[in-house]
């Protein structure tokens, strides 16, 4: 019984995440390995990216993400349109000044919307660094 309770503390401090990142805007990054890499939101109201992240990068102004989707969606996200398929990888731009989450898009809308939002060229994607 001891044990039971110890294993039961060790597994609640220690078993929610592998890895976290505290993000700008109120968002921050979970990386539990494998594909369960994502950016969530501290406020429920906002949208979020959905897994699996494979780059990502953020200024004060801005969060950038690629993505390749899971195979299906997790109930707690809302239906994302992934138009060409589950296999292809998508991009996101969260703007922070309008409160707006854009994706997911294709590299050439992504690009696109960096340039019509002004995103710094040097904000670049970046590996996950665990």
């Amino acid at each position: 019984m001891r044990y039971s309770i110890l294993l039961f503390v060790l597994t609640s401090l220690f078993g929610c995440s592998d890895y976290t990142k505290d993000l700008s805007g109120g968002y921050f990054f979970r990386g539990e390995g494998g594909t369960i890499n994502d950016i969530l939101s501290y406020n429920p109201d906002q949208r979020e990216i959905p897994s699996n992240i494979l780059r990502y990068n953020y200024n004060k102004d801005f969060i950038i993400a690629e993505q390749k989707p899971n195979e299906t969606d997790d109930p707690l996200y809302m239906k994302n349109n992934y138009r060409f398929g589950r296999d292809k990888i998508y991009y996101w731009l969260i703007v922070h000044h309008d409160k707006q989450v854009i994706g997911p898009m294709t590299k050439q809308e992504y690009d696109s919307t960096l340039i019509e939002y002004n995103v710094p060229k040097d904000l670049a994607l970046e590996k996950i660094n665990e």
